[in-house]
């Protein structure tokens, strides 16, 4: 699908002239009425549109699940509403938010099929849009208006700046923590391929996937796997910040790794038909160090170059991928691959070079959790934990410490266990304790989630490498209690004094920050302890003379 005509020359044109009107008629636009009927005429389906269609997405809820066929239908609607200037004022004064959503919500979509700058114009309406809202003297009654009527008007404004960080059009909303001690090089696209979009690319004969995903698509932030391109903004940040750096000249070579969000993609649009999607990338991406590496990959054998594998699975689901990367540093979410339904557990992590890092949790859910946190004294639930096991997934039979959880918790005093529930962030918030128990995989985002919503953890996974534990004392802030012995564990937490339980909520809370991709905390977040542990890494790593030598 093409954009219309009208809608490109808006793309080319708006600024906030589009929307902005005169002066002196602002305060009597009517930002909430939300009846599209009323701007594109009279027909009776599109009476309720909004309400229908649009208003469940304005909180941007979008992680791993979310499919590319949802954004194809709001980028549908926004070549629709923004076909003219007209058009596009007339709907923003009669539904301004709704606008937001649609747009917002269109733009991966948008950024995979038509190409980034598409997106950036996209979202740069959007953000005119914003900046007038802002404006308004009457903004306060508009916000409380659109509120009451359902739309949730701080994720949208929340979304607008993180795309807004993502696409490049303005820093990070936090304090500034830039180190720049380290020299990075990170690789950059290949170039051949810059007038392709994503889309085009993957689904091209020849399977160009490391130029498609080297240009960091949207669809790549959401989920417990966003870290693949929060991770590669974070370190083209640190190169613009610090200055260009050789790669000869360079600590450190960062790889662009997205080897679960091509998988991620192909389960929506369906490029690769014998699932090989994670396997290709890898070799192109090596391929491309050699190429374009000028030698740098064996300058020190690999071992200055950083990967990174966001989950559980990887990198052992990729074929060949040991040797290679036998030197390297690896950024991951755990310390061994698993899959008790189909696979025996495989090493692979290095204490000495390798990181553990967290998953990642989407920015709304973030701020939600954050929220949700209650002192101690106003927690009235002594261990909660809901979500997945065999009682409501098939593929979790196997996961036995779920069952005994439920077997051995269920229905004690203070106690919240079982399958999905509404309102689950508010219960962590009431909880002292929060089950973090061991998925398919040993890692699990529950950990996570609960530290951000200051709940103390309480790890169920033997096997689980917890992240940054050279610079964080776990045993001042958790509990890893053996998974086989989930009967005693009641009793174990009752017993634990309240003047202590007391000192580790305080060092949750204080911690929580490490975990937090959208901490504005200064100077505490996964990026500034990853920069922390590899700068460690290049301080001690081994002298490499290299293969060959000799006087010149």
């Amino acid at each position: 699908m093409a954009w219309s005509p009208g809608f490109l020359w808006l793309l080319a044109q708006c600024s906030f002239h589009c929307v902005r009107g005169n002066p002196g008629t602002l305060g009597g636009i009517r930002w909430t009425r939300c009846a599209l009927n009323e701007v594109l005429g009279s027909k009776s389906e599109l009476e309720s549109f909004w309400q229908d269609y649009v208003l469940h997405w304005s909180s941007l809820h979008i992680d791993s699940g979310a499919s590319l066929e949802l954004a194809r239908f709001f980028m549908k609607w926004t070549e629709i509403l923004t076909q003219t200037k007209e058009v596009l004022r007339s709907v923003a004064e009669n539904c301004l938010f709704g606008v937001l959503t649609v747009l917002l919500q269109a733009l991966p979509a948008i950024d995979y099929e038509k190409g980034r700058h598409e997106a950036t114009d996209v979202l740069k309406v959007a953000s005119d849009l914003v900046a007038i809202f802002q404006e308004q003297p009457d903004r306060e009654r508009i916000r409380s208006n659109s509120i009451a009527d359902g739309w949730d008007v701080d994720s949208l404004l929340r979304t607008t700046r993180l795309y807004d960080t993502i696409l490049g059009r303005s820093k990070p909303a936090k304090p500034s923590t830039t180190e720049c001690g380290l020299k990075i090089y990170v690789y950059p696209p290949p170039q051949a391929m810059a007038a392709q979009t994503s889309r085009d690319l993957l689904h091209e004969p020849s399977q160009s996937y490391l130029a498609a995903m080297a240009k960091m698509p949207l669809q790549c932030l959401f989920g417990m796997y966003g870290t693949e391109l929060l991770f590669h903004r974070h370190f083209l940040d640190l190169t613009q910040d610090c200055g260009e750096v050789k790669p000869e000249e360079a600590d450190l070579l960062v790889v662009p790794s997205y080897f679960k969000c091509i998988e991620v993609l192909n389960y929506f649009d369906h490029f690769n038909t014998d699932d090989s999607e994670a396997a290709t990338l890898f070799q192109q991406t090596l391929q491309y160090l050699h190429e374009v590496g000028d030698g740098e990959w064996f300058r020190r054998g690999g071992a200055d170059h950083v990967f990174l594998f966001s989950w559980g699975r990887h990198p052992c689901r990729i074929p060949g991928w040991r040797e290679p990367l036998a030197s390297a540093i690896q950024l991951q979410v755990e310390d061994h691959c698993e899959d008790l339904n189909t696979e025996t557990a495989q090493s692979s992590f290095n204490r000495w070079k390798d990181i553990i890092i967290p998953g990642h949790i989407d920015q709304w859910r973030a701020e939600v959790l954050r929220q949700q946190n209650q002192p101690l004294e106003s927690r009235d639930v002594l261990v909660s934990f809901h979500g997945r096991y065999s009682g409501n997934t098939e593929s979790y039979e196997n996961v036995t410490v779920r069952n005994w959880i439920m077997r051995d918790l269920a229905g004690l005093p203070g106690v919240s266990v079982g399958g999905f529930v509404e309102g689950y962030h508010s219960l962590m918030g009431r909880s002292r304790f929060c089950l973090a128990p061991r998925g398919i995989t040993p890692w699990t985002i529950h950990l996570f989630v609960a530290m951000l919503a200051g709940c103390i953890p309480v790890i169920l996974s033997d096997d689980l490498e917890v992240p940054f534990q050279e610079l964080l004392d776990w045993t001042s802030f958790s509990v890893k209690w053996p998974s086989k012995q989930t009967g005693e564990l009641y009793q174990y937490l009752r017993s634990i004094p309240l003047e202590m339980v007391s000192a580790m909520k305080a060092q949750v809370d204080r911690t929580a920050c490490w975990f937090d991709y959208y901490s504005v905390e200064p100077g505490c977040s996964p990026f500034v302890a990853v920069l922390s542990l590899l700068r460690r890494r290049v301080e001690q790593r081994p002298s490499f003379t290299g293969h060959f030598w000799g006087p010149v």
